[in-house]
């Protein structure tokens, strides 16, 4: 059975679908050319440090406080082999007591806050000097995992100089 579309609704719908629009995540005042030349790794702890103080505000910290920071980069594309999802956490001690810091982190202050923070970024062991993840491949392989002929590869958990020095180096776009 055929319904035919009147040609002005056919029209209609082409033209909507065509026209670009242009949507903003926020206030495009919001960016600060300012520090073009700063590497982006310093303007991403600088950004972290600046709101986490925001949010403690100056008075007594009674209990240890946690903040979780996610992150993202992609090409143009939006290629699997390109992107990346990762996280830092943040745990803000409380003031007055000690400080029980997690085996393997190091203390570190911040406007006399003392703090621990790590970083979640698990890739390949080699992926620094050897970029080309293979993803998926072979027919069926996204959908189906058994059919996916890309090997196995061992894995690590990069720090965050590292995971941004790896979006940087193919200049990908980094959120957070």
């Amino acid at each position: 059975m055929h319904f035919p579309i009147p040609s002005w609704r056919l029209l209609s719908c082409l033209l909507f679908l065509w026209t670009p629009v242009a949507i903003y995540a926020g206030d495009a005042k919001a960016v600060d050319f300012s520090k073009y030349d700063v590497p982006l790794y310093e303007q991403v702890v600088e950004r972290i440090q600046r709101k986490v103080a925001e949010r403690l505000g100056s008075g007594k910290i009674t209990r240890d406080r946690y903040f979780i920071i996610p992150f993202a980069y992609e090409n143009r594309g939006n290629d699997p082999g390109y992107s990346h999802s990762f996280m830092s956490v943040i745990r803000v001690f409380a003031d007055g007591g000690p400080a029980r810091v997690i085996s393997g982190l190091q203390k570190r202050s911040y406007k006399n806050r003392a703090f621990e923070a790590f970083t979640i970024s698990w890739l390949p062991q080699d992926f620094s000097t050897n970029p080309n993840l293979c993803v998926f491949a072979g027919a069926g392989g996204r959908i189906f995992p058994k059919l996916n002929t890309c090997p196995p590869s061992v894995g690590r958990s990069f720090d965050l100089e590292e995971t941004i020095g790896l979006a940087v180096n193919v200049k990908n776009a980094l959120c957070m």
